[in-house]
């Protein structure tokens, strides 16, 4: 049975919009084909029909994600004019398109071909490029919301039409908004989304569009089951030509670190058969406690306590088991940790004979906690006192040497009575030397970036906490040590590495900035449920921190972007190079203004600190 409609034929609104026709429907809205009588054209009205008891927070949000997607002016997105009310309505009016949507189109007409797919997908990642510089997200790439002109153009609508119909995705504050089966996997897993969840759903928008159908599900109501390598259309449409075929998966891989980066990159891909951004190299070695990035191969992270030898001030020491048994158990759990270490090594540790780590003071405390979750026992002990772990029985031996000695000197060999004392203090200096040594050992490497610059690094990823900023952060450290260090065996780093050094810095406080935002908002969503009145205005500050979050989010993917850009090349541009990564540095200290705006206003509304 047809629903019935929410306006008739003819009805007039805000005095000037004359609805035509119904078009579509979404959870809590309905679209209208209407004549703009003040103009002489057609538009499309969006209405908003929520439940009564979110009618006045939707129409808030609906305002709000108007304010932010009219400003974007592009040949790839349907244009936004306005958001207006009529008594008890609410509605946005749009440019109108009077082409299908892609859903529509591949149902009447069957998939598309490789070319219309390759055009479709160009012009939606130009769209999405335009929309993520501004700091603004989609969330809701699919294929009813890619309209078609008749000339074959793609246009990109709906901006925020996830939360606005309360879908599912992840936004800022946590809430879930988006289609469930065209939804990323991290967001799924209760991430907040960045471009990259957009660059996904793109992928499988065009994987849909090449096969008329979505890769194999659990159930029709469930989205398909992450694949680590991305969904080949090649298995379903034999005729999708290769190279196709490998951008659509890499779009698609279940972890957002091994997708292009950008729309902007996906859609070069696109453009140019065969010379696409290879996959960077951003797996490396992790931290062997906590699992964490280690872009420096420093054997422990940053945030563990390793990078910065000359900080290293604290030895962790594991504390002694009572029985053989107890002790037995520990140093079979201990060399799932530190497979390299021997026998001897493992036993002496869990005797709390041989410090396993030293680090700084500030990193103590993570690394007794990653070690207890590993059910293993530490104590943090000053360097200075790395005595206390030296085994009774050695400070025996030093006796016994000492005693025996100066017997033999009085009875039998006088010139003992010198050597003796110089064997102790040796012993002692060795014993010393041997406690403040830990077992685990910071691999000898090569410097590629500047001491000053890798304390910089160490220093930031060590303070951050768990999350995008840290993962984004130790992905372009990595990228960018690995370029340094092939730049310096070319010989051609004169121009390029300066622009890292200043990258790095650059990078480095634009992740502490975004940290620091993901912790503002979080705060504030734990908060509202708490707070009696909610300040005038809330929202608006909300999104615009949500935006320049999002904003800072994309500065970092388009500087690993470059970075990996580079290091594809086989013939080094140095002036070229030098200019761009200046431009991607320019660009993350242009975004921190925006933050301490942004993070000001928090802490005036919902008293978060910036």
């Amino acid at each position: 049975m047809t629903a019935p409609p929410f306006l008739a034929t003819g009805q007039l609104l805000a005095g000037r919009y004359e609805i035509l026709r119904e078009i579509g429907r979404g959870g809590y809205s309905v679209v209208y084909q209407a004549r703009d009588r003040t103009v002489g054209t057609e538009v499309a009205l969006k209405l908003l029909v929520p439940p009564p008891a979110a009618a006045q927070a939707a129409r808030e949000r609906m305002r709000r994600e108007v304010q932010a997607v009219r400003g974007l002016s592009h040949a790839n997105i349907v244009a936004v004019y306005d958001f207006l009310e009529d008594g008890p309505l609410s509605f946005i009016v749009m440019e109108y398109v009077s082409g299908p949507d892609l859903q529509v189109r591949i149902r009447d007409r069957g998939p598309l071909s490789a070319d219309e797919v390759v055009r479709v997908g160009r012009d939606i990642a130009a769209a999405l490029t335009a929309a993520h510089r501004r700091g603004i997200l989609h969330r809701d790439v699919k294929p009813p919301n890619l309209l078609l002109e008749p000339d074959g153009r793609a246009r990109l609508t709906d901006f925020g039409s996830a939360r606005l119909d309360g879908q599912l995705a992840v936004t800022g504050t946590g809430a879930l908004a988006g289609t469930l089966a065209y939804t990323s996997p991290e967001v799924l897993a209760g991430r907040r989304g960045d471009a990259r969840a957009d660059v996904y759903a793109l992928g499988l928008t065009l994987y849909f569009a090449l096969t008329g159908e979505l890769p194999e599900r659990p159930s029709p109501g469930l989205p398909p089951s992450p694949s680590p390598g991305g969904y080949h259309p090649r298995t379903v449409a034999p005729a999708v030509p290769q190279w196709l075929d490998d951008a659509i998966a890499r779009a698609t891989v279940s972890a957002a670190e091994d997708r292009f980066p950008t729309a902007a990159a996906f859609g070069e891909a696109l453009a140019a058969p065969g010379e696409a951004l290879p996959a960077p190299d951003v797996a490396g070695t992790p931290c062997m406690l906590c699992g964490g990035p280690d872009p420096l191969a420093l054997g422990i992270c940053p945030a563990c306590g390793g990078g910065v030898p000359e900080a290293a001030d604290t030895l962790l020491v594991l504390s002694r088991e009572g029985s053989r048994a107890a002790r037995h158990s520990a140093a079979s759990r201990l060399a799932v940790v530190v497979p390299d270490l021997s026998q001897a090594e493992l036993h002496a540790a869990v005797r709390g004979q041989r410090a396993l780590f030293r680090v700084p003071s500030v990193s103590a405390p993570r690394l007794v906690a990653e070690l207890e979750h590993r059910e293993l026992s530490a104590r943090p002990l000053p360097a200075g006192r790395a005595w206390e772990i030296v085994p009774a029985s050695f400070w025996l031996l030093v006796a016994a040497v000492l005693t025996a000695g100066g017997a033999a000197s009085v009875l039998a060999a006088p010139p003992l009575l010198a050597t003796t004392p110089l064997v102790g203090a040796l012993l002692v200096l060795g014993a010393r030397r041997v406690s403040r040594t830990p077992l685990v050992v910071p691999p000898v490497r090569h410097r590629a970036l500047p001491a000053a610059v890798e304390h910089d690094v160490v220093r930031t990823l060590a303070e951050l906490p768990p999350g995008t900023a840290r993962h984004l952060l130790a992905d372009i450290v990595r990228m960018c040590a690995a370029l340094a260090e092939r730049l310096e065996r070319s010989g051609n780093d004169r121009e390029v590495a300066p622009a890292l050094v200043e990258l790095l810095p650059a990078a480095c406080s634009a992740a502490s900035d975004l940290a620091q935002l993901d912790e503002n908002l979080g705060r504030f969503e734990r908060q509202r449920d708490h707070l009696a009145a909610l300040p005038e205005g809330w929202l608006d500050t909300l999104a615009r921190s949500e935006r320049t979050r999002d904003a800072l989010v994309q500065r970092l993917l388009e500087a690993m972007t470059v970075v990996g850009r580079l290091q594809s090349q086989q013939a080094w541009l140095a002036g070229e190079s030098d200019e761009t990564l200046a431009e991607v540095t320019l660009e993350l200290r242009r975004e921190a203004d925006a933050r301490s705006a942004s993070a000001k206003e928090m802490v005036e509304l919902f008293g978060c600190t910036g």
